[in-house]
């Protein structure tokens, strides 16, 4: 099954004015007429208030920041370009769209979360920063007009009214994607738009949790393709209990793109109240509100934390114990061993398995003190 999503990229110029500005590049003798192109759409940029500036360009190299300035300026979208550490420091979190050059990639062991882009004119340095940095790349010049969307995009006001929470597991076996259920349908039972999101690599897919493996709508490899602005993706999701379940598909189980799930959680936030996304052991790919990780009450649980923390760079914002049998170390003992706070406990419950063998939400009758656990853990999320 085929998404009918449209892809909205809204109001632009004219085709021409954004490929006059595409050419415009140091690499280029201008003609004079060019040069007064040059000057005039980089005074209208020299005028934005940098502060306010939803675009990011982490750049040094002159063509490559002239090749995308004198585009921004054609969109009238306002750039801010930083050249040294600290400017990209404090501008990333606020950016909506981050863009960062080749020749500053190469210096970097990782990226801090939410939406960025690598640029520059060498196709090979291209290739090289992104299977280091797992960013998607905006070649330049922008001849197919991706860079030109991105731009677009970004540039309009936010329209932003969800929680985000990312969910990530120490080690397998821990329960993630149960709990990912059942927090979205604990928030929709109280009224609460929700949505549940699929990222595990390999799990099996998440609308199995929800028993939802046979209902109608879109999973992730409908809309593998998708990129920019998207319409209502909600409504094209199979629903449990009033929560829309975006699971990976058991038939073709690739991951979607960085720039697909950007483009889906753009939706989703604009369309719910809360999103939960089952991250597997990975850092959430999008930007999100908390970042729980998940660990059990054992020693080699918090062991398997420490170890994903230092190679992947994640940083939880607080921490879902998992006890039970074998995990007797206390909430406590594990916070401190982690420095990360105790976001709630989840114990063992032998009612979940038989509730997934029926094909039953996790938080169904049977599962009342899961459920109990789960609604003080999102009550202690939301009233942060």
């Amino acid at each position: 099954m085929r998404s009918s999503l449209q892809i909205v990229v809204g109001p632009q110029p004219s085709r021409d004015r954004v490929r006059a500005g595409a050419r415009l590049r140091r690499d280029v003798i201008h003609s004079p007429e060019e040069d007064r192109q040059i000057r005039g759409l980089r005074t209208a940029n020299a005028g934005m208030d940098d502060i306010n500036a939803r675009v990011l360009l982490c750049a040094r190299d002159p063509a490559v920041i002239e090749a995308v300035e004198v585009i921004a300026a054609a969109l009238e979208v306002p750039l801010c370009v930083a050249g040294d550490s600290s400017t990209v420091r404090s501008g990333w979190k606020s950016s909506s769209l981050r863009l960062v050059s080749v020749e500053v990639a190469s210096r970097w062991s990782s990226v801090p979360p939410g939406r960025a882009f690598l640029v520059g004119t060498s196709v090979a340095e291209l290739a090289r920063c992104s299977a280091e940095l797992s960013l998607p790349v905006l070649p330049l010049p922008d001849r197919s007009g991706r860079l030109a969307d991105a731009l677009v995009s970004a540039a309009r006001p936010a329209v932003r009214g969800a929680l985000v929470l990312g969910l990530v597991g120490a080690s397998g076996g821990l329960g993630v994607s149960t709990v990912t259920a059942g927090l979205a349908l604990i928030a929709a039972a109280g009224g609460r738009a929700a949505a549940a999101v699929d990222l595990a690599r390999c799990s099996g897919g998440l609308d199995l949790v929800f028993g939802a493996e046979t209902a109608a709508g879109v999973r992730w490899s409908d809309l593998s393709g998708a990129q920019g602005e998207l319409g209502d993706v909600l409504g094209s999701l199979p629903t449990v209990d009033g929560v829309g379940v975006l699971a990976s598909s058991r038939d073709d189980p690739q991951q979607p793109s960085s720039g697909a799930v950007a483009a889906v959680a753009t939706s989703l936030t604009r369309a719910v109240q809360l999103v939960v996304i089952d991250s597997g052991n990975e850092a959430p790919p999008v930007e999100c509100d908390h970042v729980l990780l998940m660990v059990g009450g054992d020693v080699r649980s918090v062991a398997a934390a420490r170890m994903l923390a230092s190679q992947t760079g994640l940083s939880p914002s607080g921490l879902i114990v998992r006890r039970g049998p074998g995990r007797a170390l206390a909430p406590g003992v594990v916070s401190r061993a982690l420095g990360v706070p105790v976001k709630g406990v989840v114990g063992q419950h032998n009612s979940l398995p038989k509730l997934a063998e029926l094909g039953l939400p996790p938080t169904s009758a049977p599962a009342r003190r899961y459920r109990k656990e789960l609604t003080v853990l999102l009550k202690g999320i939301t009233d942060d």
